[in-house]
């Protein structure tokens, strides 16, 4: 980012009451063990990921403002994958480039797919899950407490009118009434912010400017830096997935889904489930719900159940196969889109959608909060514990870490004391 760039950035983020990006990008170890920290502390699902990326990468380290975050959400949840991940892949690519990308990404995914393969190894030797439910009891109030002071702060940088307050509200009603129909309203957001927002340039003015001008990235690569065309992908075929046997099978599977999943990692299950236990039995019904069980009651992202699957079918090496398989689609769709998505910024009608995709994003965010609470708070200590917390985030600005823990600490109490 050149000087003047990077003066307009601070002029831009004080005007909206909050810092700028630094301008001296973080070193590759501290994005490693930021994403590193996030993923064992993300228990809850994307959402809970993405409060902690809000909290450690923008609240506390000011790599990307509150508004480059929500762009950063509105893009990616159009994409297919899951979307915390290409979260976690386009905030390092926007400090370090595609070499930042990996870093994050895979920072963010190694513990989780660590966790998984160890307790897939003790799940096919002893036929059981182990017993974490009752040590992550504490652990689900603090966790809504933890998005709904997500939800609230990033809904303040997104709305900034009546407008798009009424599609925030939208977006709150969609998931609360709608499951699966967010990113459909994502879109009809987007369709509905270039209506309400687009504008035509005035004269003098180039073609992408909106109210103020041109708006420059806040992001890196440096703007004017030669990007690479990113390679073809030579994909599989059905036929060729027949010859190589299971693993040629699981890895097509898996890229394949990793390739058409929208709607967050929880439409995993539907689009597997039938070829998993079904067409190809590696897992009985049984086991496969035991899946989805052990990857809820591990932090990080719940499409690692496919390393689960992967285990299943060929140990160690099907687990990452598997594991591969999923994410690949999602990097490569990240880095085709992330460095035109700094130049797309810049651009009026760009900007006027998503002022609209990121209200329904914010409303989302909030809505899935309000969805999780009923089964967060199964007796009045869980409510206790669910006040506590909302007034510890919303009334002091406690960190998100110090919350994990005492919610961490309220469940092995209470399942000592119930021994």
């Amino acid at each position: 980012m050149e000087p003047n760039d990077t003066h307009a950035a601070a002029k831009r983020s004080a005007e909206r009451g909050e810092p700028a990006a630094p301008g001296r990008p973080p070193g590759y170890g501290e994005l490693a063990r930021v994403f590193l920290r996030i993923s064992l502390l993300g228990f809850g699902g994307p959402n809970a990921h993405l409060a902690l990326m809000l909290d450690e990468g923008v609240e506390k380290r000011r790599w990307v403002t509150r508004e480059h975050f929500l762009d950063l959400l509105g893009v990616t949840n159009l994409l297919p994958g899951p979307n915390s991940s290409e979260v976690a892949i386009h905030i390092g690519y926007t400090q370090r480039g595609w070499r930042g990308g990996l870093v994050t990404g895979l920072s963010f995914l190694a513990p989780t797919f660590v966790i998984v393969v160890a307790l897939s190894f003790l799940y096919f030797r002893f036929g059981t899950v182990p017993a974490v439910t009752g040590l992550f009891w504490g652990l689900k109030p603090v966790i809504v407490a933890v998005i709904l002071g997500a939800g609230w702060k990033l809904g303040r940088a997104a709305v900034t009118d009546a407008k798009l307050l009424g599609l925030a509200l939208a977006g709150l009603a969609v998931a609360v009434f709608l499951d699966r129909w967010e990113v459909a309203a994502m879109a009809a957001g987007g369709v509905a912010g270039w209506l309400l927002y687009r504008r035509a340039p005035g004269p003098g003015e180039p073609a992408g400017a909106t109210d103020g001008g041109i708006i420059m990235p806040l992001g890196r690569p440096p703007a004017g830096k030669p990007k690479r065309r990113a390679p073809l992908l030579l994909l599989p075929s059905g036929a060729f997935a027949a010859a190589v046997g299971e693993f040629g099978r699981l890895f097509w599977l898996t890229f394949w889904t990793g390739s058409v999943l929208f709607g967050g990692g929880y439409m995993l299950v539907a689009l597997i489930r039938p070829y998993v236990v079904e067409t190809y039995g590696w897992l009985t019904a049984q086991q496969f719900l035991d899946g989805i069980a052990l990857t809820q009651a591990v932090p990080g992202p719940i499409v690692t159940l496919v390393a689960f699957v992967g285990y299943a079918v060929a140990g160690l090496p099907g687990a990452a196969l598997a594991t591969a398989g999923i994410y690949l689609p999602s990097f490569a769709a990240v880095f085709l889109v992330a460095p035109h998505l700094e130049r797309w910024r810049q651009v009026g009608w760009f900007q006027a959608a998503l002022k609209g995709v990121n209200a329904v994003v914010a409303g989302a965010i909030l809505g899935v909060a309000l969805t999780l609470v009923p089964p967060a708070v199964p007796d009045l200590w869980a409510g206790l514990l669910l006040a506590g917390a909302l007034v510890a985030v919303f009334g002091f600005g406690v960190g998100v870490l110090r919350l994990v823990l005492a919610g961490l600490a309220a469940g092995l109490i209470r399942t000592l004391v119930s021994l």
